[in-house]
């Protein structure tokens, strides 16, 4: 095609793109949401009770909204025969109370409301104020947080007598406490019981804990919720929370959350409490029934308000479909590919392939950047150097290839081995790489090895992996596939950017480096 035909063909793309994002543009934008939820679920509270001869009750606590949590569309069963109400403690906890006078009669309670939640992490400084203005009922022993026993008391000094600041000190409790075996006890587990077993649920965790904290002058409080997940059920979960300067700090000993909290934990109650309480010895019973909405972060708005968009959005592919992950990477491959060939076309980075880098950088997105470089890092090394033999010997590329195969899968079966036998977590990372990238990545490391040398092929290797943490960079920002799901015609300027970059025939960025002395 002549030039002329190529702009007007680049400016039809561009005329697409603008009139199409432009239908949808206004109310997507009057919807921003700067809250930005990372997980969206609809909670319903079912209880189940027959009325006893006296007054029958039944009380429990209701979430309350904070800087990680919105709680919304709060809905209570309406019966004329029952009263209900709403009380704040003193603990700043919202308690629901309902409350009937008829007897022998069966009800069903029903409290529904939308939680959206984020993580949050906290950063915890070596020392701390110890501000004495917290409730004093934090630095207290309770029925349950035996923090004034001696046992109590000795194994805090013993476990502390090596930290040098309060957040070793802390840190020690905690290990302790995580590394006492997990037991689903249903039963009711307090401090000196959870050391006593050496066995404990969240709650026997979380008083342990907190009494270990508390014994040593720390104010720490119990944490009631639930962890939200698309299934219905009936347990409840606590963790402990440390006041740090000036504000509460999470931490899940037995899910190994230190000071971190994750998005989807409902936080319903502070203080060692019981999430539901009612009138003794009536028939009763509970579930907790859980739906995932799937939403866009950072828009306000439900799924008919964005499948009733003008114009095309790939909202009802995802909706209600838990597998959404793999139409985000393939919204996202494209975008990687245009990078990795800005990269290679303008920047002057060599790399092993074009698509490599974003594979390879779609699969550290599981495991991290940091591990998952340096586990690739090591295995292409160890299968690059094991194959090079099979290399010399002149053979055919598929069998060589799969030669290749089998040494990837029995480094990988070894090291996830010796990482679950000996708790390496790391190590077990290795099963979370996609095979067949790993055998022709390792395969063209180590041709490149024979055909330009070692030097040669750690350079390519190096450049690689270079280009694979940029793309990774940019394709593991959480908004993007976001904003791609609800403007897909964004795709279609890959090919007008593809287009522009094939008509480079500018000097690489490395090449001013590398002839620096002529230039200058």
């Amino acid at each position: 095609m002549s030039f002329k035909t190529n702009i007007v063909l680049l400016m039809s793309i561009l005329i697409v793109v603008v009139v199409s994002i432009s239908f949808k543009l206004d109310p997507i934008l009057k919807s921003y949401d700067a809250f930005n939820a990372e997980e969206v679920y609809t909670v319903t509270y079912d209880y189940f009770l027959k009325s006893s001869d006296a007054n029958t009750y039944v009380k429990t606590y209701l979430p309350q909204t904070n800087d990680r949590q919105r709680i919304s569309v709060e809905n209570v069963s309406k019966d004329s025969t029952l009263v209900f109400s709403e009380i704040t403690d003193y603990k700043g906890n919202n308690r629901g109370h309902w409350e009937t006078e008829l007897s022998d009669s069966y009800y069903s309670l029903n409290y529904e409301f939308t939680f959206e939640g984020k993580a949050k992490e906290f950063s915890i400084p070596a020392n701390f104020s110890r501000d004495m203005s917290t409730d004093a009922e934090y630095l207290r022993p309770g029925k349950y947080i035996q923090s004034d026993d001696d046992r109590i008391k000795q194994l805090a000094i013993q476990l502390g007598s090596s930290a040098k600041n309060d957040k070793e000190r802390i840190s020690a409790y905690y290990e302790y406490v995580l590394s006492i075996p997990s037991a689903p006890i249903i039963t009711l587990t307090d401090a000196l019981t959870a050391i006593e077993q050496n066995r404990a649920s969240c709650n026997g965790k979380s008083r342990l804990f907190v009494a270990l904290c508390r014994s040593a002058g720390y104010a720490a409080r119990i944490k009631g919720g639930i962890i939200l997940q698309n299934v219905n059920k009936r347990v409840s979960h606590v963790w402990a929370e440390l006041w740090i300067n000036k504000e509460w700090v999470p931490f899940d000993a037995l899910n190994n959350h230190y000071a971190y909290l994750p998005s989807n934990y409902l936080e319903i109650y502070n203080g060692d409490e019981f999430l539901i309480t009612h009138t003794p010895r009536i028939q009763f019973d509970y579930e907790y029934q859980i739906k995932k909405v799937y939403q866009i972060p950072f828009f306000n708005m439900t799924s008919d308000e964005l499948k009733s968009l003008t114009g095309f959005t790939l909202w009802s592919l995802i909706e209600g479909n838990a597998k959404q992950f793999p139409i985000h990477l393939l919204l996202l491959l494209p975008i990687g590919g245009l990078l990795v060939a800005f990269l290679k076309n303008i920047v002057g980075i060599k790399t092993f392939g074009v698509f490599l880098p974003v594979l390879i950088a779609f699969s550290l997105m599981k495991i991290g950047v940091f591990v998952g470089v340096l586990s690739l890092i090591a295995l292409i090394l160890c299968v690059g150097l094991v194959s090079y033999p099979f290399d010399r010997m002149g053979l055919l590329y598929t069998p060589k290839l799969v030669i290749s195969l089998v040494i990837i899968v029995s480094i990988m079966i070894g090291a996830i081995y010796i990482g679950m036998k000996n708790e390496i977590p790391w190590l077990t990372t290795f099963a979370t790489f996609p095979i067949i990238i790993l055998t022709i990545t390792s395969e063209r490391f180590s041709r490149t090895i024979i055909e330009e040398g070692y030097r040669t092929a750690i350079d390519r290797l190096l450049q690689t992996l270079l280009a694979t943490v940029i793309c990774y960079v940019v394709v593991s920002r959480p908004w993007l596939p976001s904003v791609l799901i609800v403007f897909p015609e964004l795709i279609l300027l890959v090919i007008v950017a593809s287009t522009c970059l094939g008509r480079y025939i500018g000097i690489r960025w490395v090449e001013f480096y590398r002839f620096r002395s002529i230039l200058n």
